[in-house]
């Protein structure tokens, strides 16, 4: 009687760690397919960014002539940007400066 009820509960326990197993394993492979897509959309959007550079860059030298009005928009907004950036860069310096 003690030993089926000793290899009743080792069966048990033998099924709950199999499903913990099958559990951990599904879990890790979901988490590794989501880092995965976590590095592939990072990598679209620096694609996304250096293309969005790269045409700016060629409308600004006239290269690329895209009559586009909201390219021409946002080229303006980046622009803007830009220069707001450089500024700011240039007052963060002279705040920097020790004062005499």
């Amino acid at each position: 009687m003690r030993d089926q009820n000793n290899e009743s509960w080792r069966k048990k326990a033998i099924g709950v760690l199999q499903a913990c197993e099958h559990e951990l394993r599904r879990t890790t492979a979901i988490g590794m397919k989501m880092i995965h897509a976590s590095k592939a959309s990072s990598d679209l959007h620096d694609t996304y960014e250096e293309l969005g550079r790269l045409v700016a860059k060629s409308m600004k030298d006239g290269e690329l002539d895209w009559n586009h009005a909201r390219a021409h928009v946002l080229v303006g907004q980046a622009q803007d940007l830009e220069n707001l950036l450089h500024e700011m860069e240039g007052q963060v310096q002279d705040l920097k400066k020790p004062n005499d």
